[in-house]
C-alpha cells in the first residue's frame, strides 16, 4: 500500500489558490465540496450540522468539566477543567483531529467533537470539516 504523507508547503500552496471552493493545482482542478469531502473519506452525511463557530449552550458540555469548575466553565477555559477520565480522548482530538499542539485551552468546539466522540450528539464531520477548510481558505 502507497503512503501519503503530509507536505506543509504543497498544503500551503493548495489552500491560497483556493477560491469559490475551486483551486487549480499544479495543472489539475479540484473541486472542494462536502460531497467530495464524503467521497474521499466514506464519511456519511448523518448528525447534526455545526460549525465551531456556532454558540454551545454550557449545560450540554457540564458532563465534562469537573464539577468544582462548572460556574467558571465559559467558550474558552483551561484544560485543566475537563474530566480526568476524558483527558487522553481530547488530546487526540486537539492533535490529530483540530490540529492544535497548545494543551493549556480548551474551545467549545473542542467540546463539541468530544460529544460527537463519546457519542452524547453526533455532528456531522463532513460539514464540520468542510467548513473549516472553508474558513482557512478565507484566512490564507
Amino acid at each position: 500500500m502507497e503512503r501519503v504523507q503530509h507536505h506543509p508547503e504543497l498544503t500551503r500552496l493548495f489552500v491560497a489558490d483556493l477560491c469559490d471552493n475551486k483551486v487549480t493545482f499544479i495543472g489539475v482542478k479540484f473541486i472542494v465540496s462536502s460531497s467530495i469531502i464524503v467521497d474521499a473519506t466514506r464519511i456519511p452525511n448523518v448528525g447534526e450540522k455545526w460549525y465551531k463557530a456556532q454558540d454551545l449552550d454550557e449545560h450540554y458540555y457540564e458532563h465534562y468539566i469537573k464539577n468544582r469548575y462548572i460556574n467558571e466553565a465559559n467558550r474558552i477555559f483551561p484544560f485543566r477543567f475537563l474530566e480526568d477520565k476524558y483527558a487522553p480522548m481530547m488530546k487526540i482530538i486537539m492533535k490529530y483531529f483540530t490540529c492544535k499542539s497548545r494543551f493549556s485551552r480548551l474551545y467549545t468546539y473542542h467540546i463539541r467533537l468530544l460529544m460527537h466522540f463519546t457519542r452524547v450528539r453526533m455532528l456531522n464531520i463532513r460539514y464540520f470539516l468542510f467548513r473549516n477548510i472553508e474558513k482557512m481558505a478565507y484566512i490564507v
